[in-house]
């Protein structure tokens, strides 16, 4: 009869036992969590979406704006905020398009001085001039003046398309 001996087991045997082992207790013994209805609102995720913006956490910060207009796409404060936020990534186009969204829901002088900034960027005083005239009270604020004389400097240049 055979003897029962300690470390029958082979190398290939035990890596097998403790693989499976491994497996079965860490795929039973830690909870998922799995979130099927979001509970915030299109404004907390906005909110929180610029306190990344400001933390310099972009890509976070773009994925709550985001989730902002999953929620609600009339929710104009989230494409304004997209709008600067690919303004200061450097994608002027993706910018202007986001200002362009917030301003067909809202029709404001923060996103018309913007888009006219982001215009002066691209150097296209037709289009600047076009957002920066729509603005009510351009005195009002210091950063609309700052892009009018900003305006002023860049396209009173004949190089510059009027």
């Amino acid at each position: 009869m055979g003897e029962i001996r300690k470390g029958n087991f082979s190398s290939l045997s035990k890596i097998i036992l403790l693989s499976v082992s491994c497996f079965f207790l860490y795929s039973c013994s830690f909870p998922k969590i799995i979130v099927y209805d979001d509970p915030l609102s299109a404004k907390e995720h906005n909110d929180l979406g610029v306190v990344y913006y400001k933390k310099g956490e972009y890509n976070l910060a773009e994925k709550e704006f985001l989730k902002a207009l999953k929620k609600d796409r009339n929710f104009y404060l989230a494409y304004f905020n997209l709008g600067n936020l690919y303004y200061k990534k450097g994608d002027l186009e993706k910018s202007i398009e986001f200002f362009k969204k917030a301003l067909e829901i809202n029709k404001n002088d923060d996103i018309l001085n913007n888009l006219g900034y982001v215009f002066l960027e691209k150097k296209d005083c037709k289009n600047a001039k076009y957002y920066l005239d729509q603005i009510k009270n351009i005195e009002i604020k210091p950063e609309y003046k700052d892009t009018y004389e900003k305006y002023l400097k860049i396209c009173n240049s004949t190089q510059y398309e009027r």
